[in-house]
Order: structure tokens, then sequence, then C-alpha cells
């Protein structure tokens, strides 16, 4: 698998979920929040060019800034999970 094909299915990951009639736009601007609090070196270009496989390189950083946020989401994920299991505890 290319380091393109690698990028664009982290990518894909990124993006998360998708609405049927969600815009492919709408997804991207998502995929550029998400990572441009990471690093100010993403632009709206660079993310669209790894989801269409476009990028004819891709730096080990954006791989790895790409794994840090899915790295977040599940921390956050667990810690949701643990509140709402002592919320439950307490409220017994």
């Amino acid at each position: 698998m290319s380091d393109a094909e690698i990028a664009a299915r982290l990518l894909d990951e990124v993006i998360g979920y998708r609405g049927v009639r969600e815009p492919i736009k709408g997804m991207l601007e998502r995929a550029y929040r998400s990572l441009s609090t990471k690093s100010k070196e993403w632009t709206r270009r660079r993310v669209r060019s790894i989801f269409n496989k476009e990028a004819r390189r891709i730096d080990h950083r954006e791989i790895e800034e790409m794994h840090a946020i899915l790295r977040a989401r599940e921390e956050h994920a667990r810690y949701k999970e643990e509140t709402s299991r002592i919320a439950s505890m307490a409220a017994l």
C-alpha cells in the first residue's frame, strides 16, 4: 500500500461519521479544522489532495498528526465511558 493510500485511509478515519447527504466539502472542512489545530501547515488544498489521493508525497509529520487525532478521540471516548459509568454508580 502506498503512502498516499495510507494517508487517505487515515484521513477517512479523521473525517469520521459521514451523513448520507453530507457534501464532501463539509467533510473535508471538518477534517481541516481537526488537523489545523495540530499544525498550521495544514491547508484545505492539502486535505483535499490527500483525500483524492493526488498528493505526490506524504510527510511523516502528516501521518503522525492524523494518528494523534485518532488517539485523542479514542482517549476522549474512554473518558466519557468512564465518567458515565461513575455517574451511574453514583445514581444508585
